[in-house]
């Protein structure tokens, strides 16, 4: 291996450790000063690792978001978000995290608006005539380990319905 090679792969291997450092280190002006170092490569690569979900505070409450469509012949269609396990989770990953924040921000009307509508697109490409689209927020408490069961019992909250015209 070339005298340069060898120098880039250091190099490589070195900006690594520090961001490897710069992501486990205790809150400092040296953490900061690594962390804009290295927070270009470790974004680019995909390196970089939010452990906040674990602790000090996990999630107390599991969410879910579906659709529901009221239709025209009084039947009810339901579309629950992507969900998947393997490499798909990368894929639903994003669908979760717009499905939690629809629900979830104020602000997000004209983002409901349109995902109101894509459903009820997807409804009537199926061959069925929507009248409304209600998103409803699945909830349900984590409980805490130990004996006992794991989680608390489905609730369902609707937090958006629209009218959806004909097309």
């Amino acid at each position: 291996m070339s005298r340069g090679r060898r120098l880039g792969l250091s190099a490589l291997i070195v900006l690594v450790l520090l961001g490897m450092l710069a992501s486990v280190a205790p809150r400092s002006e040296l953490r900061e000063e690594l962390r804009d170092v290295t927070r270009p490569f470790l974004l680019a690569s995909g390196v970089d690792q939010g452990w906040g979900v674990f602790s000090p505070s996990p999630p107390t409450t599991t969410n879910e978001v579906v659709a529901r469509v009221d239709r025209t012949d009084g039947t009810v269609g339901v579309y629950p978000m992507e969900g998947g396990s393997g490499i798909t989770e990368y894929w639903d990953y994003r669908w979760r995290k717009y499905a939690e924040q629809l629900w979830r921000k104020r602000t997000a009307e004209r983002e409901r608006v349109a995902f109101a509508g894509w459903i009820a697109d997807q409804d009537r490409a199926a061959g069925h005539e929507p009248l409304r689209v209600t998103l409803v927020r699945q909830n349900r408490q984590n409980l805490p380990p130990g004996p006992g069961p794991d989680e608390g019992t489905w609730r369902e909250i609707p937090f958006f319905t629209t009218p959806v015209g004909r097309r």
